[in-house]
């Protein structure tokens, strides 16, 4: 290039103007990284969010980036779902903020305080009171026997109350009385309210037929525990819908005065349960011990209570705090599954292997097993080996549950492969102590599936060969000693001497100790297998010679009905 041309271009790349990342380029690069390392840190996330809201507080793009891969890990930080359909709210459309809602009761179906902040949306986003009240119902039906429920009661009250119905508010104020939250004795004091306003409202005549057919009204079923309070709440009012029905009035009162006296009840019971609840939402941080038994306690009772609908929906509920812990989960999938609600375990057992206790053998093996119950062999096998895949403690116990689990199929071909797969993947790792436990399991299982002493040895031996131990050459022993007799000593002995002979291969990898211990359990044991040999062969010949002698063996001839009465 000419001087003149480099000179040119040396100017032209000064004058460019340099490239900086874009924000979003940069929120980009700082979650690759989170997820690069495996950070799974509650409070690196946070600051994430809170980096991205001072930085790009107006930039939807990167507000939306950062909550999504927050929410995906975390998703039932169900304030985090809120806090995003505010800044939907600020940027961007109302069919915007319905799309994060909607993702956030997927993912938070029971939350209350999800639900409060979506119909607290709904009320001031949707023109229809019809849309309105769907919503409020929609929630109701999830989250109305929750204890906390009495915030989405006081805004649907809010709400009717500025639609001035009554008769959707008298709907509300007897549905408030049928399970107990935490303001049931207000709600009953608004109840109360309502019916002595709707009385006085009432003509002298209709109060006189009122009156005259009290008695007919309260023949209300006493041990009916759901009553039809919509037929209630529908006749409340004439055909012209303008004057209250004094008969339906007494009705609805005396539904309340019942709902009441049961809710109240019950609330005297739970209130020390819900008490003792110190966290209702989501942490990364474990919960104290007394708060784990205070959920056990509270779910044992309502299990007793009978109530199959509450339990799942105390269930559910529990499982926001305690989605860390393997045990609420297996227990719900009993629970439900024992019931007759083989889908709500299925797909609870689906949500917890998905985010939550997705790094817990413990739970893998549970699943594992649940599959294999229902009947579906391949994700019963996807998941034992997905269960076996740490080399954890339990390691070598799972892989016996695979193997026994192909064996319950028939597949023993496929069982002996596990184990095989398993100690080639140990001896890569030289990990002895699993490698000794494999060896040994993989013999009890060939003798458990054969049922032959030989095949069970050649397992023995072949892991003695390339582990050779005091572990694995103590198994052996007592594997023998255990099931097979004096024709077996030659085979062990051959194996023994070559363990405890000086210079040979195997007693190179064993110290003077070892081969004392292993000498010693040799003797003792094989002298006791020739005793009980001994014994067995005495007690067969004492047998064989009362024969001989005329004497009756009890196991052999058994007397006839006639012998036994001369007997007599």
């Amino acid at each position: 290039m000419e001087p003149e041309a480099a000179a040119a271009a040396l100017v032209s790349d000064a004058a460019a103007p340099e490239h900086h990342p874009s924000q979003l380029d940069v929120f980009k690069n700082r979650i690759r990284l989170l997820h690069d390392r495996n950070t799974h840190g509650f409070d690196a996330w946070v600051s994430l969010i809170s980096a991205a809201e001072g930085m790009s507080a107006d930039d939807i793009d990167v507000i939306s980036l950062v909550y999504n891969s927050f929410l995906l890990e975390f998703p039932l930080c169900y304030g985090y779902w809120i806090k995003y359909a505010a800044h939907k709210a600020r940027l961007c459309t109302n069919r915007d903020v319905v799309d994060i809602y909607e993702q956030a009761v997927q993912a938070v179906p029971h939350s209350v305080d999800l639900w409060v902040s979506y119909c607290g949306f709904g009320t001031c986003a949707y023109e229809e009171p019809a849309d309105i009240r769907s919503l409020f119902e929609r929630a109701l039906s999830l989250v109305e026997k929750d204890y906390l429920c009495y915030r989405l009661w006081d805004k649907y009250i809010e709400f009717e109350t500025s639609q001035k119905q009554l008769i959707q508010l008298a709907s509300i104020y007897i549905n408030t009385l049928r399970f107990p939250t935490k303001k049931l004795h207000m709600y009953y004091e608004s109840f109360r309210k309502l019916v002595t306003l709707s009385e006085q409202e009432v003509t002298s005549c209709a109060a006189e037929r009122l009156s005259g057919k009290m008695h007919t009204s309260e023949m209300i079923d006493g041990e009916d525990s759901e009553l039809d309070i919509s037929n209630i709440i529908a006749d409340l009012f004439d055909q012209k819908g303008v004057h209250l029905s004094p008969e339906a009035l007494k009705r609805y009162s005396s539904a309340g005065e019942r709902l009441y006296k049961r809710s109240s009840k019950i609330y005297k019971e739970i209130c020390c349960f819900e008490a003792s609840i110190k966290r209702p939402f989501f942490h990364v941080k474990p919960l104290d011990e007394d708060q784990l038994e205070n959920w056990h306690q509270y779910l044992d009772f309502v299990e007793k209570n009978g109530d199959f609908d509450w339990a799942v929906k105390l269930y559910e509920r529990c499982l926001i705090p305690c989605a860390n812990y393997s045990e609420f989960w297996i227990r719900y999938s009993e629970y439900v599954d024992a019931k007759g609600g083989r889908e709500i375990a299925n797909h609870a057992l689906v949500r917890a292997s998905s985010c939550f206790v997705k790094g817990v053998p413990t739970f893998w093996m549970y699943y594992a097993l649940f599959k294999e119950q229902i009947g579906d062999a391949s994700a019963a096998r996807s998941l034992f080996v997905k269960a076996s895949s740490n080399f954890t403690s339990g390691f070598y116990a799972n892989i016996n549950r695979l193997a026994n689990m192909e064996k319950r199929m028939g597949n023993t071909k496929a069982a002996s492969e596990i184990y095989e797969t398993a100690i080639d993947d140990a001896m890569q790792k030289q990990n002895i102590e699993l490698l000794t436990n494999l060896y040994r399991n993989f013999a009890q299982f060939i003798y458990a599936a054969s049922h032959s002493i030989v095949e069970a040895k050649e397992v023995f031996v072949m892991g003695i060969n390339r582990v050779p131990c005091k572990p694995l050459i103590k198994g052996l022993i007592q594997f023998m000693s255990t099931h097979g007799g004096p024709t077996e000593i030659p085979l062990l002995d051959s194996v023994i001497s070559n363990a405890i002979t000086p210079g040979s291969d195997l007693s190179t990898a064993l110290s003077p100790e070892d081969r004392e211990d292993i000498s010693l359990l040799f003797l003792e044991d094989g002298r006791n297998m020739q005793m009980e040999h001994a014994q067995h062969s005495e007690a067969s010949q004492s047998d064989g010679s009362k024969l001989r002698s005329g004497e009756q063996s009890e196991l052999s001839y058994p007397s006839t009905p006639q012998s036994q009465r001369s007997n007599r």
